[in-house]
């Protein structure tokens, strides 16, 4: 479905005066205006699915529009009357429309009279054509079912007909076999003649023993087969693909069984239970608390069935049309896991009962429970989703290409995956209210600002505030004479837009104190590097107090000085602090890039799906033909995982902020008790303790830098700056490209890109110059990335052009192709390109007959590789790719660089006014914005000593002359 389209002024125009003239609806509606105070009577007309909205009937041209296609509009229900409301509210009906664009806001209307309010109501939803698009949508997804079953029967079709024509030429070798044995027979018979009966016996001895020994001969030959069968590759990855469905069918049973000790001994007898004279617990509780639970069951079953079936007919084991039953149902999950959170608050107001928490522990006392109790068994669906993402990548990684259902495995993954999704940030985002109402109810005074769903929790813990009359470092010895340790104790709560100073009362309830409540977009972080020594002592201690500077608009400035508890933790606080204030004070300036009278060219990249229209009186505008564009997600917290890592086997899952988004398998690790840690060691981040309301700090990665650190100085130009991040273990060599796995390559590989990342510091982003002539001084650390990329590229070519034997070279090009493949699922961009750049050198591109040995599923990966990293459309694909996926992430760094000099170069850096020229700045503080967050979130990958001295190796490594000279020699130019 369209998100939006692109009109221009005359269009605009156009289509207004056609909707006031043959509109299907006109009429004077109430609109509530933008910031949400007030009502505008505006007049306005439908035509078909466009809703124009003019400032009054007789004006000829509209103020905007709103494009209805995809909208749901229903009745609202009054909002509660003012004290000072002068308008009846008992005469105005009102009602919503809510579109399906993202970041949308809903247009909320009002009209006097119920028959006119139903009316508009009935026609904007029949505007809205949502049926056909639902309608469109379930037949799409069968003519795609469809699509899969004939190419499914196109090739069982292909290979059934070999097989017969194998076979018919099979019979005629066999026909023609016992032909010429029967004309020998003949010939035999005809020449014999009669013998003694003693040389009859030894005849027959002889025959006897050759029989045996041919039969020997044969035995042998089939076992050599047969061991040589069990030994291969592809028997290996057989039995490893037996084994993955063996024990998911294992695991289906547990998880079935689970399922049904769940429904049999809790939702049945309490469902009776809530039937009986004095029930212990109503119907409506029960059906919170078990929502949905008896239909998952059943689904269960039904799939266990099939598994059980498919495992009857081994060794062909075909599952993709099991998965093609159990997608379309497994969206009752959603319903599930975003009322997980609020079953379990309902069994625990339950649980007050005594009757009820008697009737529970006696079900939980049943053997069949094990001693687990409801909320363990409420908790096991919410496992469910991921296992089956993990189970489906472990056996496509067993399954061959060309194998028929391999294709209906992917498509069944990457739905999981995008359901997955979906669940997660429906409990990333209820997990972030239920804690922001947490905080808030603790609070004696309350916290309005704790009721902003867009105020995400970061961290918090308790320091100490230092009055403002005692200003300088404070050492452990003056902390305690001072008694600051009790009397200036605080409970400090961190948000990403405001920092919550508290102190705590009795009965853990918290009082805010003066100035306690601190906008962050009002705040310096002030860190002073100067030491002071206290009179006495002979050596310092370390300082542990750090500043904030708050300068309101309505008030006068004053400073916060704080006292952490040791280095690690005020180096995490500061870290938190100076990011929110980054990324808060970044977000203001998006907020407003493409305002009205901006007179900037925006680059095609950064405009988006907005609506523009052509201003006559200045450049390219927007007008308010619907939600203004928003700014970036706020900052994800330092450590984080899915959303079912957050959930524990038992009791009531603890309260922990979740990222807005999260990786294919993000969160995962961890959680399930058939998860091989092996194969996933490289896509998660720790897992970080349970977030409780204490005063004890949370976990935290501090951020790469952190305001006041001074870049430091890079490395000499010749030396390689990876040698400088990474231990070196002396006395181990580098071993050869053989001995290491593809795997241990991409790892490795990815590591070594992030570390030259993420070391890059955001100031050589500006005024280009790593195109300067001075470039080595001005912009190090990106002239050592690309030396980085550039000695890479060569080692690759030179690994594969080092291989005299044709062979050894096709196993080079197929085993990189594979090390780029895997790079490309850890989101390392970088080495994608780094490896295919290789293979269009025309060393190795040039190489003919090398590349017909090449396998065909090697070439189309290449293929599929080289449009992901192509520069066509200016990076259009990776691009999609980056925009999909969150960090850790190493993307290409050029594209940044093209996208920085195409801005300094297009735009001026002041306007025809002789002002600066902000939207310029905006438009680069976005893209360097982009380039922090993937360097401050670093991979979970362990060091290999070899395989990096390895990558880092260039004693072996050839210029492009000699690459060139070597190719030649191989395969030779043919004469013209």
């Amino acid at each position: 479905m369209q998100k939006g389209i692109r009109l221009n002024d005359g269009h605009v125009a156009s289509l207004g005066l056609l909707a006031r003239k043959d509109g299907t609806r006109k009429g004077y509606l109430s609109k509530r205006s933008s910031d949400n105070t007030k009502w505008q009577t505006k007049w306005f007309a439908l035509l078909q699915n466009l809703l124009f909205y003019f400032e009054s009937d007789s004006s000829s041209r509209p103020s905007g529009l709103y494009l209805l296609e995809g909208c749901v509009c229903d009745r609202a229900p009054s909002p509660k009357p003012a004290l000072s409301a002068k308008e009846p509210l008992e005469k105005q009906h009102y009602f919503t429309v809510n579109f399906s664009h993202e970041n949308q806001k809903a247009l909320e209307l009002r009209t006097e009279d119920a028959k006119d309010c139903d009316e508009w109501v009935a026609a904007i939803a029949h505007a809205s054509y949502r049926t056909l698009a639902t309608e469109h949508e379930a037949l799409m997804q069968k003519y795609l079912h469809l699509l899969q079953i004939v190419e499914t029967e196109k090739t069982v079709a292909t290979q059934l007909r070999r097989q017969i024509e194998d076979g018919e030429v099979e019979i005629e070798r066999l026909k023609a076999e016992i032909a010429t044995l029967l004309r020998d027979n003949e010939r035999i018979q005809s020449t014999q003649t009669v013998t003694p009966n003693d040389e009859d016996s030894d005849i027959k001895k002889i025959k006897k023993v050759q029989s045996f020994l041919r039969g020997w001969l044969c035995r042998r030959k089939w076992k050599t087969i047969i061991q040589d069968y069990i030994r291969s590759p592809h028997a290996d990855s057989m039995r490893k693909r037996n084994q993955v469905v063996f024990s998911m069918l294992e695991a289906e049973a547990e998880y079935v069984q689970q399922l049904h000790i769940l429904v049999n001994n809790f939702l049945r007898p309490l469902r009776m239970a809530a039937s009986s004279k004095k029930p212990p617990i109503t119907h409506d509780d029960v059906s919170s608390i078990f929502l949905n639970s008896e239909t998952i069951m059943f689904l269960h079953q039904i799939f266990y069935q099939g598994l059980k079936a498919r495992i009857s007919s081994w060794p062909t084991l075909v599952l993709a049309d099991l998965f093609d039953i159990l997608l379309p149902m497994l969206n009752i999950y959603q319903e599930f896991v975003r009322n997980h959170q609020y079953s379990l608050q309902i069994l625990a107001h339950c649980k007050q009962n005594r009757d009820f928490d008697k009737l529970l522990k006696h079900y939980e006392a049943k053997p069949d429970c094990e001693e687990r109790t409801l909320e363990t068994f409420l908790t096991y669906p919410m496992f469910q989703i991921p296992r089956y993402i993990l189970t489906l990548h472990e056996l496509l990684a067993h399954t061959p290409h060309e194998h028929v259902e391999r294709n209906s495995l992917d498509y069944a993954k990457s739905k999981l995956e995008e359901l997955s999704r979906v669940m997660h940030d429906e409990v990333s985002e209820t997990e972030n209210i239920r804690k922001n109402l947490a905080i808030e109810r603790m609070i004696i005074e309350g916290c309005e600002i704790l009721l902003d769903t867009s105020q995400t929790f970061v961290r918090q813990g308790s320091l100490i505030q230092v009055p403002m009359s005692e200003k300088g470092k404070i050492t452990r010895g003056r902390l305690g004479s001072l008694s600051l340790k009790k009397e200036g104790e605080r409970q400090c709560f961190l948000f990403s837009k405001h920092l919550i100073i508290c102190t705590r009362g009795s009965g853990g309830k918290l009082h805010l104190t003066k100035n306690g409540v601190i906008s962050l977009i009002d705040c310096t972080l002030l860190e002073d590097p100067e030491s002071t020594e206290e009179e006495g002592s002979s050596q310092d201690i370390d300082h542990l107090d750090f500043k904030i500077g708050v300068e309101p608009k309505d008030s006068p400035p004053f400073t916060v000085i704080l006292v952490a508890s040791s280095r690690q933790e005020k180096a995490a606080w500061t870290s938190d602090i100076s990011q929110c204030v980054d990324n808060i004070r970044c977000n203001g300036l998006m907020m407003n890039a493409f305002e009205e009278n901006s007179k900037v060219t925006v680059p095609q990249m950064i405009k988006g799906s907005r609506v523009h229209l052509l201003s006559k009186s200045s450049g390219q505008v927007s007008l308010p033909l619907g939600r203004p564009p928003q700014a970036s997600p706020q900052p994800r917290p330092a450590t984080e995982v899915g959303w079912a890592a957050h959930l524990p086997a038992g009791g009531s899952p603890p309260m922990r902020i979740l990222p807005p988004k999260h990786p294919t398998l993000g969160g995962i690790y961890g959680c399930c008790p058939r998860v091989p840690t092996a194969f996933l060691r490289t896509w998660h981040r720790e897992v970080p303790a349970p977030f409780a309301l204490s005063s004890s700090p949370s976990l935290h990665t501090p951020a790469t830098r952190s305001p006041g650190v001074t870049v430091g100085k890079c490395p000499e130009i010749g030396k390689g700056l990876t040698q400088d991040l990474l231990p070196q273990a002396e006395g181990v060599k580098a071993e050869p490209f053989e001995n290491h796995s593809a795997l241990e390559i991409a790892e490795q590989l990815t590591l070594l890109d992030h570390l030259v990342f993420k070391k890059i510091p955001y100031e050589e982003f500006f005024g280009q110059g790593w195109m300067k002539l001075e470039k080595n001084e001005r912009t190090p650390y990106i002239m050592k990335t690309t030396k980085h990329f550039n000695d890479i590229s060569n080692l690759i070519a030179s690994e594969i052009i080092r291989n005299e034997d044709i062979n050894a070279r096709v196993s080079a090009i197929e085993k990189w192709v594979a090390v780029a493949d895997i790079c490309r699922c850890l989101h390392n961009y970088n080495a994608v390109l780094e490896i295919t750049s290789s293979m269009n050198r025309s060393a190795i591109f040039r190489l003919k007959k090398t590349w017909l040995k090449v396998s065909k599923q090697t070439k189309a990966l290449i293929d599929k590789l080289q449009k992901l990293v192509s520069s066509e459309g200016r990076f259009k694909n990776l691009r999609e790719a980056l925009k999909n996926c969150d960090p850790p992430c190493v993307p290409y760094l050029g594209m940044y660089l093209t996208d920085l000099a195409f801005i300094e170069e297009g735009t001026p850096n002041y306007t025809e006014d002789g002002l600066v020229n902000f939207s310029k700045m905006r438009m680069i503080s976005h893209i360097i914005r982009e380039i922090r967050q993937f360097q401050q979130t670093a991979y979970k990958i362990e060091h290999q000593v070899k395989v990096t001295q390895y990558l880092l190796d260039q004693s072996f490594v050839m210029d492009e002359e000699s690459l060139y000279e070597s190719s030649l020699r191989m395969e030779p130019k043919l004469p013209t």
